[in-house]
């Protein structure tokens, strides 16, 4: 996929927080984005920033878990196109 030469933009709903991976120069790069409203700084956060951030710190602190969520992906990615079919 060629490389965007644009920023994109994503609107985050309230209580949305977005994990960004992405790569620079053959390097992982990963970024947490959370919606305007989503308190941050709260001592107990609610379970979706605590699992984006959970998420960004796996991927940059274990080298495996890439290759495994690759792979989880793959094998269930047939599994998610049987069932689209399926329906229709």
């Amino acid at each position: 996929m060629p490389p965007r030469t644009e920023p994109t933009t994503v609107d985050l709903d309230s209580g949305e927080v977005a994990l960004i991976v992405g790569e620079d120069n053959g390097t992982m790069s990963v970024r947490v984005v959370a919606a305007a409203d989503v308190e941050t700084d709260a001592a107990d956060q609610a379970a979706a920033p605590e699992i984006v951030l959970a998420l960004a710190m796996r991927l940059l602190k274990d080298p495996d878990f890439h290759d495994d969520m690759l792979d989880w992906y793959y094998e269930h990615l047939n599994d998610a196109e049987e069932r689209d079919d399926e329906e229709e």
